[in-house]
């Protein structure tokens, strides 16, 4: 039997439709990424960790995208299956807050960033025109170590406080020098209010990745690798105790607090660093609650 083309191209186009769209249904469910975040509304300066489920698809995710910055995508230990995969995601303290997204290559996640509480500190320095001088190979030296990403995680549980004197000042907060307000400034870390020659601690387990001595505006400085783009720097110290390439423990004195560098008296400096980004420490070292999700748990 002869059947007109006609008849049989209307016969055939369903299901070349149907099938068509089969295949594509199967890519997308091969391809796609389901993307999860531990909070979907952070406030300026606090952290975000990204987790990232593949399908079957290969490669597995490599990376997230946000705020116009790459972060780097590990795999996830404990996952099972090998199909997790995380990333830490540092909210800048002066990100207009807003609707953003992160991209895990076509698949993507909502963010909204919420404005941060900062007080305003005034401060009374020397007016002098090298306040802000460096010594040769300072920037260098500390754009390194904030940018250090290595493969593991190496700490585990809640961050130490790296002082047990009180907190002076806060993460983020704008200041007032001798007057004048600092527009392009926020604090990014947090001051403790101790004697000079006091221990320092390290927050976490490490390795040393920069010693600087005598810098102008750091002073004598010490900064630890944790993993995975986790970088905590102490500023302002009077003695160092540790070599690059060291590791520590959480808790292993590091040296002691001094005045070295840009400094209006005894005081330590601690910051933290998520893949580059100054990130608010007091949630790392905070007891675990619903909001607390990062130091809880190792990866």
């Amino acid at each position: 039997m002869i059947i007109a083309r006609s008849v049989l191209e209307r016969w055939l186009a369903p299901m070349i439709f149907l099938s068509v769209f089969s295949l594509f249904l199967n890519f997308q469910s091969v391809q796609a990424a389901e993307l999860t975040v531990t909070n979907a509304a952070p406030s300026q300066g606090e952290t975000v960790e990204l987790t990232a489920t593949a399908g079957d698809s290969e490669p597995p995710p490599s990376s997230v995208a946000f705020n116009n910055h790459t972060y780097k995508l590990f795999p996830k230990s404990g996952s099972g299956d090998g199909k997790q995969f995380v990333a830490l995601i540092g909210i800048p303290a002066d990100l207009k807050p807003g609707k953003y997204a992160a991209f895990v290559g076509d698949n993507k996640i909502d963010l909204s960033v919420k404005a941060g509480k900062f007080p305003i500190q005034y401060l009374t320095l020397p007016k002098s025109k090298d306040n802000f001088l460096t010594s040769p190979g300072e920037e260098e030296g500390i754009a390194a170590a904030k940018s250090t990403i290595s493969e593991k995680r190496m700490w585990t549980g809640i961050f130490t406080v790296p002082s047990k004197y009180p907190m002076s000042s806060k993460f983020g907060q704008k200041r007032v020098v001798n007057g004048k307000l600092l527009d392009d400034y926020y604090h990014s870390g947090l001051d403790f209010r101790a004697p000079a020659g006091s221990p320092i601690v390290s927050c976490a387990p490490g390795k040393v990745v920069m010693v600087g001595l005598k810098w102008r505006l750091h002073g004598n400085c010490v900064a630890v690798d944790h993993g995975q783009g986790v970088v905590s720097i102490y500023i302002h110290m009077t003695s160092v105790g540790v070599k690059v390439g060291q590791e520590v423990e959480a808790g292993q004195k590091l040296g002691t607090v001094g005045a070295t560098g840009r400094a209006s008296g005894p005081h330590l400096h601690w910051s933290l660093y998520v893949n580059n980004v100054a990130t608010n420490p007091q949630p790392w070292i905070a007891v675990p609650n619903s909001k607390v999700w990062l130091v809880a748990k190792a990866q």
